[in-house]
């Protein structure tokens, strides 16, 4: 394998820019400020970015060869909520947009995304919010039925937070407390998949500042509804493979840590295509430092990928991406897991791990 293909991978480089990504608001179905950034961070690099009508944004590269179209994809959007009405004294009542764990947002601090473009920020609470007041508040279900968000403004009723702009279909971010540790951990909400994304942004400065080109015309991709499993259900019609860039998981069922890239296998829709998986585990023995890559089935778990290959695309389908502890809470990575999935990135895009 070239060795070429693995220098100048930047850890800084890769934390710094996930920081940057996961302060820009971009819930589910929430893409205005992600675009307006994504537009400004490539432009010096003279990348065109395009949007098809689900708002999924586009760079395409040319590869060294034009007979094929593969497609990397990693997701812009991340789990939050969505205004569906109010409560008397002025609190939202919200649902959830994707996989969110209330008992995981408790307490936060949130934005609400307004319609007429202006931002409340606000809070997530508990109906029952306080010890000192509640004699059932640790009991009480935290759901969509006992959770709520209070705007930090003067607010105690509807007509209150109505005139700040809020109304239903309304939505709502949540702040992510990122971190970063000298000793390369991070924490911060939207790991998932703004990691990927970070990843992908990476090989595209390695692509512009190297002249190197894929082995093939390459789209990347950066859909906006994939928490709610169909971000990748469009795909554009050149493209024969999709692989997608997500988190992977740890726990029982997965050999795995925060430092490490694992292949997905398969996932609660089933499995992957067989010879693309096989060249992307190929391509892992070959770039990825040895203890640092796994293979996964994640059976509560999906991909735009999968997404795309079972709602009828005409596609092989494969997936990986960097271990996150906490998935769909305040998560954790390290940044070795950053540089392992940019290396499985580099040598799939560059045409290793195939047959001759």
């Amino acid at each position: 394998m070239d060795k070429d293909l693995l220098a100048g991978i930047d850890p800084a480089w890769l934390t710094d820019t996930l920081h940057e990504l996961v302060e820009v608001d971009s819930t589910v179905g929430y893409y205005p400020e992600i675009h307006a950034w994504l537009e400004e961070f490539l432009a010096p690099m003279g990348y065109e970015v395009t949007y098809d009508n689900k708002a999924t944004a586009y760079v395409r590269v040319p590869g060294e060869d034009h007979e094929k179209t593969v497609c990397v994809g990693a997701h812009l959007d991340t789990i939050g909520l969505i205004v569906r009405g109010f409560n008397a004294d002025g609190t939202l009542r919200v649902r959830q947009l994707g996989g969110v764990n209330y008992h995981d947002l408790e307490g936060e601090t949130c934005y609400v995304h307004c319609r007429d473009g202006r931002t409340v920020v606000g809070q997530i609470i508990c109906e029952h919010h306080s010890v000192h007041v509640f004699e059932d508040c640790r009991k009480m279900e935290r759901d969509e039925n006992h959770m709520e968000v209070s705007l930090c403004d003067d607010v105690s009723s509807p007509e209150d937070a109505r005139a700040l702009g809020v109304t239903e279909g309304a939505i709502v971010s949540i702040d992510p407390h990122f971190q970063a540790l000298d000793n390369g951990y991070i924490m911060s909400r939207h790991i998932d998949d703004k990691g990927a994304v970070t990843v992908l942004l990476d090989v595209l400065r390695w692509l512009h500042d190297t002249g190197r080109k894929p082995a093939c015309d390459t789209v990347f991709a950066f859909p906006i509804y994939e928490e709610i499993g169909h971000g990748g259900a469009f795909v554009p019609s050149e493209v024969s493979e999709y692989v997608a860039l997500d988190i992977t998981l740890i726990g029982p069922d997965y050999a795995s840590d925060e430092h490490s890239v694992g292949v997905i296998c398969s996932d609660h829709k089933g499995p992957y295509d067989w010879e693309l998986t096989n060249t992307l585990l190929a391509c892992a023995r070959e770039a990825c430092d040895e203890g640092k890559w796994n293979t996964q089935v994640c059976f509560r778990y999906s991909t735009d990928a999968n997404a795309a290959y079972t709602l009828g695309s005409n596609l092989r389908s494969g997936a990986f991406g960097m271990a996150v502890l906490s998935s769909h809470g305040r998560e954790r990575c390290h940044v070795d897991a950053l540089v392992e999935t940019e290396k499985l990135c580099r040598a799939y895009l560059m045409g290793e791990g195939r047959e001759a």
